[in-house]
């Protein structure tokens, strides 16, 4: 998939503090240069950052909703390869998107530097998922009327 024009993420990192912190490091190191430049502003703490220990569980939000990417051609399987061999030891999931709404969801578990696009993972309880996916493309579709 291949996103174009103005590109979008939304990230939430869970994991200890520590690797938080060695996670933001990794971003500032420049390994995302081949896609944008990264900047402090994409990084939103949780309200807790601040007073956690180095072994506590945190959150973070690696976003920039404030701040679109111009890119005529955005892969994003090629950026979250670059994005998850930082993160080994948190948490990452989220979604990357563009101005046509076309959209790749996401996550990455704590211990594993690959991913996989949620849009592919099966519906756990097939009836009511169907069922309650149904009712939300319906609203969708209701709210764009």
């Amino acid at each position: 998939m291949k996103l174009h024009e103005e590109i979008y993420f939304e990230i939430n990192v869970e994991g200890a503090k520590s690797e938080l912190d060695r996670f933001v490091s990794y971003l500032s190191s420049g390994i995302l240069d081949d896609f944008f430049e990264f900047s402090d502003d994409y990084i939103i703490y949780d309200d807790d950052y601040d007073y956690a220990t180095e072994s506590q569980k945190v959150t973070l939000v690696f976003t920039n909703d404030e701040y679109a990417i111009e890119a005529s051609s955005f892969d994003p399987e090629e950026f979250l390869d670059a994005l998850c061999r930082g993160a080994r030891n948190v948490y990452l999931s989220g979604h990357i998107f563009d101005v046509d709404d076309d959209e790749y969801r996401f996550a990455s578990d704590a211990g594993d530097a690959s991913f996989y696009n949620t849009d592919n993972i099966s519906l756990f309880n097939d009836e009511l998922d169907a069922q309650a996916y149904e009712e939300e493309l319906a609203a969708e579709e209701d709210s764009e009327e």
